[in-house]
């Protein structure tokens, strides 16, 4: 499949995450924004287990990164989406995950589970994670 929505620019990204990191800095003494933000998800993801469908397309590669902070999710899903929907790095990742929640937040319903990720073949892609959903019953 090709994907061609929901893509980020990475010099954006870039711009995302050192304006991000420094305001950390500067208000919290903070240094690790990568970290940080993991932390911050993965809190808000104990909390509302379901809301990792706000991460859309990006919450394969989000898992993964989540995982090397030792915030279990579950196994792996959808790795031909994984790989295109992830940053240059752990950091990145983390930021395009996070810019897509606040788009998703302001144009979707909560709970929306599926994406188009190509324009030309209209083809969707549905966000269903075993592992979270159990977690969503069990919460």
């Amino acid at each position: 499949m090709e994907f061609t929505e929901y893509l980020f620019d990475k010099t954006y990204i870039n711009g995302v995450a050192a304006t991000a990191a420094a305001s950390l800095k500067a208000n919290r003494g903070f240094s690790n924004f990568e970290a940080f933000a993991a932390g911050v998800i993965n809190r808000r993801l104990e909390k509302n287990p379901e809301r990792y469908l706000d991460y859309g397309p990006y919450w394969p590669a989000l898992k993964k990164v989540l995982k090397k902070h030792d915030f279990d999710f579950g196994s792996p899903v959808f790795s031909e989406v994984a790989e295109a929907y992830k940053g240059d790095t752990d950091l990145q990742t983390i930021v395009m995950a996070d810019e897509f929640r606040k788009d998703y937040l302001a144009t979707q319903f909560v709970g929306t589970r599926v994406f188009l990720l190509n324009k030309n073949s209209a083809e969707e892609f549905q966000l269903i994670d075993d592992d979270m959903e159990l977690k969503a019953l069990n919460a």
